[in-house]
């Protein structure tokens, strides 16, 4: 993943209370050792943690030539945050 695409709708999606997230803790989360999980309709599911420790989960759509869509990110969630362990245990 080489760049996010940002504009007015994803910014403020993940700025609400129910996500309370910043453009820059996404940036943070796809420069550190995250996880990684397909969905549906082509999209990711990214898992990791920004420079301050915090847990985050990212859907981005692929746009093509490495560049990816926010569509949403909030704090992951009990679940995600097992997913993320499990991966990095199996990778140690």
């Amino acid at each position: 993943m080489r760049r996010l695409r940002w504009d007015e709708w994803n910014v403020a999606h993940i700025a609400r209370p129910a996500h309370e997230v910043t453009p820059e803790e996404v940036e943070e989360v796809l420069h550190s050792d995250y996880a990684m999980r397909e969905t549906y309709k082509g999209r990711v599911l990214v898992i990791g943690p920004t420079q301050s420790g915090r847990m985050l989960a990212a859907v981005l759509a692929p746009e093509g030539e490495g560049a990816y869509y926010t569509v949403s990110a909030r704090p992951a969630s009990k679940q995600e945050r097992r997913i993320y362990q499990l991966e990095k245990e199996m990778t140690q």
